[in-house]
């Protein structure tokens, strides 16, 4: 058996705290940032390699930050403590749309899909709830999940879920696991959709914004929506 790999064998300037004081977080892989939340891992496996098994166990960022906190207590290597520390990453990250109008700021909703969504090997398809000043009220990250390329969605499962969240708008989103955020023809046709059935239940549809690897596409932006 191959002994454990751990942090402290990589070279002292490759390790994930040292380059992330040097270059900061965007220098580093969601798996190097979440073994960081971590701070150790458990017997036999290192932050690193419990990262890594986490992120492809559930999909990615996207599929971790969809589960509880009492979910993520259970998972091997996590704990109650690591939980709460996982968890307040991920309000921190809502809280910073909180406050702003995100009709008119559609670069910050990128970047925050880009860095809490943009990962994993299915399709997810979620959105955010806004209130009449198009402040955040809640993300709702995993609607759908869908085969490895592909997740059927359906206008009225989506709207239901805004309503009783008494938003009057929203934003959906969904990512590509290939990377590319290029919207597809399925994707085009649900939007519109989407648009017309949201209209006639009095809400919304601030945009639809298409997440991978490789950057974010907002329909409202490229004049799609």
């Amino acid at each position: 058996m191959n002994p454990t790999f751990r942090i402290r064998d990589l070279p002292s300037d490759e390790r994930p705290r040292e380059r992330l004081a040097r270059a900061g977080p965007a220098a580093l892989s969601s798996e190097e940032l979440l073994a960081l939340l971590l701070g150790s891992g458990g017997r036999g496996e290192s932050a690193l390699d419990c990262a890594r098994r986490l992120l492809a166990s559930h999909g990615g960022l996207a599929g971790l930050a969809s589960l509880t906190g009492g979910e993520l207590a259970r998972e091997k290597g996590v704990g109650r403590a690591r939980a709460s520390a996982i968890e307040v990453g991920r309000r921190l990250a809502s809280e910073t749309l909180s406050a702003r109008d995100l009709m008119n700021e559609p670069a910050l909703v990128k970047e925050y899909l880009r860095r809490t969504h943009g990962d994993g090997t299915q399709e997810r398809t979620g959105a955010l709830y806004l209130n009449a000043r198009n402040r955040l009220l809640r993300d709702d990250p995993e609607i759908y999940r869908g085969t490895l390329d592909r997740a059927v969605v359906e206008p009225r499962e989506l709207l239901k879920r805004a309503l009783l969240s008494n938003a009057a708008a929203l934003i959906v989103y969904h990512n590509h696991p290939s990377g590319d955020p290029s919207p597809s023809r399925e994707d085009r046709e649900f939007t519109r959709r989407l648009a017309s059935a949201a209209d006639l239940v009095g809400l919304r549809l601030l945009d639809h914004v298409v997440v991978g690897r490789e950057g974010c596409v907002s329909f409202r932006e490229a004049g799609l929506l």
